[in-house]
């Protein structure tokens, strides 16, 4: 990190964020095996215990997350290896292809959606790992927060404040290649400082991380992704803040900010004349290389006694920018990079009231009202390329048309409980205005170069959504449930017309909700050695997005598709010391054309993945083996679908111990020093494919103070 970028970050830290309250608990191996008793707010908008959910809920504690992250790793990292319906990470900036059973995955940020209309792919990598107290993973569709959650939800809950009148965390590590040479190192500190006094209370925390180059497991330099992003030579801060402010016993104000940057500033690139296997080269000259900078306020108030029910009412602005490798030459537009940028305005109440008994039952109902307002805009730089030198001609494209997205939305969840019965049920309704500005054709500059209007418009579309679900308690240790629930996903209606031609008459759209139907039957036990969750699902649409290749468009066409799979997570602890356990994951995912069903590509449903895992935790140390296995992939190949895929086994031995100051903790990624592709780079990944890191360690101290 240079001295000129920590002069500019130092005074930022007087900047101010703001969470979702959650109970906080922690199992006493810290494994983040399941917990039936334990609280959990994503899956419904308010505080409920795992036991009462009708569906797959996972949490993953401080404690996992700490145990996962080194410097330089990131939030897909760790999700991609403790999620089981979760595909691994790219291992880049980017989570693409990163599907929650097969669907696109809706990331919040302590309640507050990191989603938009157009999809950058940078969701799960926009906040560090230390700034992050727990993680919520809802599996399946859900409608509760809206749209893009048609395959679940990832909340990340955000450290705050734990009652210190004033408290301390400091953190500094370090990573390095196999090959232990200077320029492999990554580079990690962290500072944050909380504080109480009387009814105000704040939260204040700093993360920097530095990575400079990676290297296979041949000792190479990995060439950069120039499609998605890359993780060598970024340098990334996280600062965050939260101040709450109790006007009473009932009553809670609280303010958060975050301002977050990843950004690339390399020499190296990919040698495009290099067939197959990517081959980093020296000399790259590029001025403004990838990032991604996120922005957001959120503005909360809460009331438990209003007119005898719990309001909670949240106001949100969020700006997202991310920026692109000029990787591609398009026709006569030449070569240009891609800045995506996304303002986004929210505002959600939700009310949650007693309802009337009704015999021996009790019940309460969740309810409110979600505005959103998202401005989208997407430029391109043209470029001018020397070999690996490029530099702005000055001309500027509209990659598809400024677009104004406006989201109403009011919902209902409903439950009630009858001795071992839960049922819970909902339903949502929303309204979808998209006004789509003129702009000038990309599509015909690609083909023509000529530069002509792009007429606009408005589109109108919604949906009603639904979910009913019931969970039976066996005993007081297991139970079953059962769920049909649904959840949509936005079209992206700029990437649609990126390409088109000024002839083009946006009604030909056919702009309307994705909408998949999710169903799932699930069962849990929680005993003191033993805790196990088992669930077989299907999802299903009847619309999806297919590419028009002679009129130069991405279409909504009424095309089925289903995935259908099943989910596996057990954990054995036979002593104070000792946890062991394992996941399984299969899916398997369709899509008809004509009258036969075809194999859906990897970037949209992973391989089987199994994971398992061994830990000694006795009093000040921990040590953890763990590994997992991605299976080979080719039923899509074989449909001319997609991509073979071959499969790879990943090692890992972690540990921590308490020192009379502080925390020593130390890693090793890849134990085997495997040379492999990503699952990512096998799928999507432009050629020449650059194989994935070899074995790594890591290392950090921290100390609470």
């Amino acid at each position: 990190m240079t001295k000129r970028t920590l002069s500019f970050l130092l005074p930022l830290l007087g900047s101010v964020a703001l969470p979702v309250a959650a109970q906080q608990t922690q199992n006493r191996d810290g494994s983040g095996t399941l917990n039936l008793s334990e609280m959990v707010v994503s899956a419904t908008r308010t505080q409920e215990s795992i036991a009462s959910i009708p569906g797959s809920v996972q949490v993953i504690d401080n404690q996992q997350i700490r145990q996962q992250s080194t410097a330089g790793r990131r939030v897909s990292d760790i999700l991609g290896q403790l999620v089981p319906g979760l595909a691994p990470s790219t291992g880049g900036m980017s989570n693409f292809g990163q599907t929650l059973r097969g669907r696109s995955l809706l990331v919040l940020i302590d309640g507050v959606s990191q989603n938009a209309t157009r999809d950058n792919f940078r969701q799960l990598n926009s906040i560090s790992p230390e700034s992050i107290e727990r993680i919520e993973v809802v599996s399946g569709a859900s409608s509760i927060y809206g749209a893009g959650a048609s395959g679940g939800i990832v909340n990340i809950i955000t450290k705050r404040n734990q009652g210190d009148e004033l408290a301390f965390s400091s953190k500094a590590g370090i990573t390095t290649a196999n090959n232990l040479r200077a320029d492999g190192f990554a580079y990690e500190t962290f500072q944050s400082a909380s504080a109480k006094a009387g009814a105000l209370d704040g939260y204040l925390s700093a993360a920097l991380t530095q990575r400079n180059d990676q290297f296979d497991g041949d000792g190479k330099r990995i060439a950069q992704d120039t499609s998605q992003g890359s993780n060598m030579d970024t340098d990334t801060y996280d600062l965050q803040a939260r101040v709450g402010y109790e006007l009473d016993s009932e009553r809670k104000l609280g303010l958060s900010l975050q301002d977050y940057k990843d950004k690339q500033d390399t020499r190296y690139t990919k040698d495009p004349k290099s067939p197959g296997e990517a081959i980093a080269v020296k000399g790259l000259s590029l001025g403004d290389q990838p990032s991604t900078h996120n922005q957001a306020i959120n503005l909360t108030y809460s009331d438990t006694d209003f007119f005898k029910q719990s309001l909670q009412v949240e106001s949100s602005w969020r700006r997202s920018d991310a920026l692109f490798f000029p990787d591609l030459r398009r026709g006569k537009a030449g070569v240009s990079n891609n800045n995506s940028v996304q303002d986004v305005y929210g505002l959600r109440a939700a009310v949650e009231s007693q309802m009337p008994a009704i015999g021996a039952a009790s019940g309460h109902l969740v309810w409110g009202a979600d505005y959103d307002h998202e401005l989208s805009r997407q430029r391109g730089d043209q470029y001018l390329v020397d070999g690996l030198s490029y530099r702005k001609s000055g001309t500027t494209f509209e990659l598809g048309p400024d677009l104004v997205t406006t989201t109403r939305a009011v919902f209902g969840q409903l439950s009630y409980e009858l001795g071992d019965w839960t049922v819970r049920g909902g339903v949502r309704k929303t309204w979808i205005e998209s006004e789509v500005s003129d702009s000038i054709a990309y599509g015909e500059i690609v083909q023509t170069g000529r530069w002509s209007t792009l007429p606009g418009g408005t589109l109108e579309y919604g949906d009603t959504l639904y979910n009913l679900g019931v969970v039976y308690r066996l005993s007081d240790a297991q139970e079953m449930f059962t769920n049909f629930s649904q959840g949509f996903s936005l079209p992206d209606i700029q990437r649609y017309l990126r390409d088109v031609s000024s002839t083009f008459d946006i009604n030909q759209l056919n702009a309307q909700a994705l909408k998949v139907n999710s169903y799932e039957l699930g069962w849990r036990g929680d005993w003191d050695e033993w805790k196990s969750q088992a669930t077989v699902y299907q999802n299903t649409s009847d619309v999806t997005q297919f590419y028009d290749a002679s009129e130069r468009v991405l279409r909504l066409i009424n095309q089925k598709e289903r995935v259908r799979g099943v989910e596996a997570d057990l954990s054995y602890r036979p002593s104070e010391s000792w946890t062991t356990g394992a996941t399984y994951a299969w899916a398997k995912g369709e899509t008809q054309q004509g009258n036969k069903w075809i194999d859906l590509p990897a970037t949209r449903v992973s391989p089987a993945k199994t994971t398992v895992f061994a830990q000694y935790n006795p009093d000040r140390y921990s040590i953890r083996v763990q590994a997992m296995h991605l299976a080979d992939y080719k039923a899509a190949f074989n449909d001319k679908n997609g991509r073979r895929i071959e499969g790879y086994t990943m090692f890992d031995v972690m540990g921590s111990t308490q020192l009379p100051v502080g925390r020593l903790e130390a890693g090793i990624y890849n134990v085997a020093n495997r040379h492999y592709q990503t699952l990512f780079s096998q799928a999507n990944a432009r050629a020449p494919f650059a194989h994935a890191q070899g074995r790594t360690f890591g290392m950090s101290y921290a100390v609470n103070w």
